[in-house]
């Protein structure tokens, strides 16, 4: 039963205008909403054309990507914008990845792994990667850090980072593709980059 029908019911034979009545209609007003999608955040200047054509061309090709940024940044909301161009059955969204799902990630124990889309909390691609291998070590893949290594350059296909400054601008700052091994470090290729905005929490 809705909020509203509730207090409705609650304050049968009563001013309908009363006061707890009056705040939840204007609270459930004020957060009615729907899922933005890729074309709002083009609109709303978080991605331009040109990187919106060229996520669909990765998430159409079911390639692996990782959103990464702070807390409030829009990393969800990207996901969720992306998730849309793709069949329902042929998703598989991680979320944030942290403990286990880093394992069951890199270790790919998920049939549909192929073509995830997933969020992690980060300052930069590099820092992503960083993250991941100690997150990986510290849930027991007991591996050579250079296999660590090998497995999430394997695994992740394209980073793309978004950086939110204090007045709650939103953007995607970098569009990177993790291309492989050299030597022992993972190396990456920024296709997309943005100037970082100032005072942005990353």
């Amino acid at each position: 039963m809705g909020l509203l029908k509730q207090i409705q019911q609650k304050n049968h034979g009563k001013d309908v205008n009363h006061k707890l009545y009056k705040e939840a209609r204007q609270a459930l007003r004020k957060n009615s909403w729907k899922p933005l999608d890729l074309q709002d955040l083009i609109r709303n200047g978080t991605m331009t054309k040109e990187m919106a054509l060229f996520l669909c061309t990765c998430v159409k090709a079911r390639l692996n990507i990782l959103v990464s940024g702070g807390t409030g940044a829009g990393k969800t909301t990207l996901v969720n914008a992306l998730s849309t161009i793709i069949p329902k059955e042929e998703r598989y969204i991680i979320g944030d990845v942290r403990s286990n799902d880093v394992r069951k990630m890199l270790r790919k124990e998920h049939k549909g792994m192929n073509g995830f889309l997933a969020t992690g909390h980060s300052s930069s691609p590099s820092n992503m990667i960083d993250r991941l291998e100690i997150i990986a070590y510290l849930e027991g893949m007991n591996f050579p850090i250079i296999a660590i290594r090998e497995k999430i350059a394997s695994t992740i296909d394209i980073i793309v980072h978004l950086s939110r400054s204090k007045d709650g601008i939103r953007k995607i700052t970098r569009i990177t593709e993790v291309q492989g091994i050299a030597g022992e470090k993972i190396v990456l290729r920024d296709i997309f980059t943005v100037n970082s905005l100032e005072d942005s929490f990353y």
